[in-house]
């Protein structure tokens, strides 16, 4: 199996979270929205009205008077959706293979919504079925790597540095 740049990333920072640590990337953004914390170093997160309704609330630091228009700001929230997508798309497929263990927890535990949020978190809820249900199956759920998705990313180095080896050793 080839992985995509987004796997790879969802993979360490699976398996980073387990072990204690926190990997930095371009998805950092969504695995700290994915917990519902509401900080102004953060783009946007995930609220839940109920299990199956999330909200995204996007952190605008501007007077409520100057945020932008709603179209634009409908087209800006439109552009996360492809990729929370596909972060959920490989969850499953990372949890129906056995890569990892699951426990859901449900609402316990999430975040409320902060004193005075309306005036620096935008709301956007314009989520289909598909986006709803990958958000819950994500946010909603504690995931533990496996031994088998350990095993997987160290085949993968591995076979991956034999390849780069492969290449230096003909050029």
């Amino acid at each position: 199996m080839t992985l995509t740049k987004t796997q790879k990333e969802i993979i360490n920072h699976l398996i980073a979270k387990n072990q204690g640590k926190v990997w930095r990337s371009k998805l950092t953004k969504y695995f700290k929205a994915f917990t519902g914390e509401f900080y102004t170093d953060m783009s946007f997160t995930f609220y839940f009205i109920s299990e199956t309704r999330p909200v995204m609330y996007v952190y605008d630091p501007l007077p409520v008077e100057k945020w932008s228009p709603r179209t634009e700001f409908n087209k800006e929230c439109e552009q996360k959706k492809s990729k929370i997508l596909e972060i959920a798309g490989f969850f499953e497929y990372l949890s129906s293979n056995n890569y990892l263990d699951m426990n859901y927890k449900g609402l316990q535990g999430r975040p409320q919504l902060p004193p005075g949020y309306d005036q620096t978190w935008r709301k956007y809820s314009d989520f289909y079925n598909d986006i709803m249900l990958g958000l819950s199956f994500i946010c909603l759920t504690d995931f533990t790597p496996t031994e088998k998705l350990y095993d997987f990313w160290e085949e993968h180095i591995a076979y991956r540095s034999q390849n780069i080896s492969h290449i230096l050793q003909t050029a």
